[in-house]
């Protein structure tokens, strides 16, 4: 049950934190496409990924 948890939020969260970190390092130069994303208002996408994982939970959650 709890390893169940850790899998469904914890693995999504650790890979946004993650590639986030390695995106935003020294030296790292981002392909044209990610470079034109990162230029834009990140708002919709935060809410997009926040929302995934809080619809993740919830079906954890009633799902027990």
């Amino acid at each position: 049950m709890g390893t169940e948890l850790l899998l469904a939020l914890g693995l999504p969260i650790a890979y946004l934190l993650i590639t986030t970190a390695l995106l935003l390092g020294d030296g790292v130069v981002m392909p044209p496409l990610l470079r034109r994303l990162s230029r834009r208002d990140a708002l919709l996408w935060n809410t997009l990924v926040g929302l995934t994982i809080a619809l993740g939970a919830l079906r954890w959650a009633l799902g027990r």
